[in-house]
């Protein structure tokens, strides 16, 4: 019987590049500037650079730690680079799979580059890879990983990477194969950093693109690894989240969708399961039902969300009213959707200490209540209802059934090169972030990658800001 690691393998370790569509290629690069936009701006907010301190302490290597200008080992690199890109969780997400691809992917994949000379068409068909392994894998038990503890992104993230490392280490079949066994016993990402706001989320992609990478260099040099790996008795699903899995349930056609079509970037540096909530503040306030100077005419703010968002973003209540860092203020639908309605928007400034101690906030986050309801459009996308009873019994309700950047209500490039911009601007200046833009924007038909990473490397934010 054919396990999933085998049709995986067979499907995705020998595709033609020349077999992805041209606009498929330009999708990946576009999650490419995505990520690197949101890893430079954490870098200059000072966030997630714990991996960047560590990577400069160790030994000189040949990969680019962005933003900093000095390389290190490929295993520092990414680890810095995805931790870098997590740090805000301003990354994008794939819905259905509940799967945080481009931060390991993106890492994974330029250091790879840099360390073989792939072509850019090799990279980004590499890239493509690792988003269908990581969707496809994601697929087959949304939410159940982090039903039991775990980020989906931190376990089966491992796989993508292990998929795009094998392809551009130019490992056969058998060896592939391999890797992928190998790979099951570096997956992990505990979700237990939700208990007190800590740090340590930030590192699951990071250490998916350390894991991968490592796995398909030990499969190269002759380790084997179990080809039941994921629906095994001990394998990844049952161990991690609990279900039976089998091969059909991932032997979908190539390209039915190219699952980098479904990536979704995020307008706000938070988790996905505050987005639409936030959103359908936003509206309320545009359409003056709500105000921030009208705090004590709100009786209630009622959410209907679906249930993976009380479990992340509702639940334990009392954390999510008193948020102590950032990180639990990024997971604490109450807290972000009372930013929303006082400042018109949630950023990177949203969540500096000051913002979280705003007694307005407090107040307007502690009228917010939720109900767990199953909502049409979910997992595809992530929506909600909002409804803002007033004193009085007026009642004013705003329905998001697409969050913005979902396949749905997608973000168009402009507004993606105003993410970027807005992300890289103050961290690099002028001059470098558009040249970076250029670079990006222009690499599905570049000869080389030279340009792109030349660019990378003079996109430099000052040491004070993250030292």
């Amino acid at each position: 019987m054919t396990t999933i690691a085998q049709l995986l393998v067979g499907r995705w370790h020998g595709l033609p590049a020349s077999d992805i569509p041209q606009p498929t290629l330009a999708r990946a690069a576009l999650c490419m500037e995505d990520t690197v936009g949101v890893a430079l701006g954490a870098l200059a907010q000072g966030a997630g650079t714990s991996g960047v301190r560590a990577a400069r302490e160790s030994v000189p290597g040949p990969v680019l730690v962005w933003g900093t200008g000095f390389s290190a080992a490929i295993d520092d690199a990414v680890l810095a680079n995805g931790m870098l890109s997590h740090a805000m969780d301003f990354d994008d997400l794939h819905a259905p799979a509940v799967m945080h691809s481009s931060a390991l992917v993106v890492p994974t994949a330029l250091a790879l580059a840099q360390v073989t000379g792939a072509s850019p068409r090799e990279m980004l068909a590499a890239a493509v890879v690792g988003y269908d392994v990581a969707a496809r894998l994601g697929r087959l038990a949304p939410g159940a990983f982090q039903r039991h503890g775990f980020q989906s992104t931190g376990v089966l993230g491992t796989f993508a990477t292990t998929a795009i490392a094998a392809r551009l280490l130019g490992l056969t079949n058998a060896q592939a194969l391999n890797a992928f066994g190998i790979a099951g016993s570096m997956a992990s990402g505990l979700m237990e950093f939700l208990a007190d706001g800590s740090d340590a989320k930030q590192m699951h992609p990071g250490w998916s693109a350390l894991a991968g990478i490592r796995a398909a260099r030990l499969a190269k040099a002759g380790m084997s690894g179990p080809a039941s790996v994921f629906e095994g008795r001990y394998g990844v699903f049952r161990s991690f989240a609990r279900t039976e899995v089998d091969s059909a349930e991932v032997d979908a056609a190539i390209g039915s969708p190219w699952e980098v079509d479904l990536m979704s970037p995020k307008p706000y540096p938070a988790c996905l399961c505050v987005h639409p909530q936030v959103q359908a503040m936003l509206e309320l306030r545009a359409a003056g039902a709500v105000s921030a100077d009208g705090i004590d005419d709100i009786e209630e703010i009622a959410c209907d969300v679906p249930e993976l968002y009380a479990e992340l973003v509702y639940e334990p209540r009392g954390e999510k009213l008193a948020v102590r860092t950032p990180y639990a203020a990024r997971f604490s639908a109450p807290y972000c959707m009372a930013r929303a309605l006082i400042d018109g928007a949630l950023d990177a400034n949203s969540f500096g200490e000051a913002a979280r101690r705003d007694p307005r906030a407090a107040a307007i986050a502690a009228r917010v209540t939720y109900r767990v309801m199953d909502l049409p459009q979910y997992p595809a996308s992530f929506p909600a209802r909002v409804r803002v009873r007033l004193r009085g019994g007026a009642v004013h309700e705003a329905y998001v059934a697409h969050n913005l950047g979902s396949p749905g209500n997608p973000m168009n490039d402009t507004r993606m090169a105003a993410k970027f911009l807005a992300c890289t601007l103050p961290a690099v200046g002028n001059a470098a972030a558009t040249r970076l833009l250029q670079a990006l924007r222009t690499l599905p038909d570049a000869p080389s990658t030279g340009p792109m990473l030349a660019a990378l490397i003079s996109a430099t934010v000052p040491e004070d800001k993250w030292n």
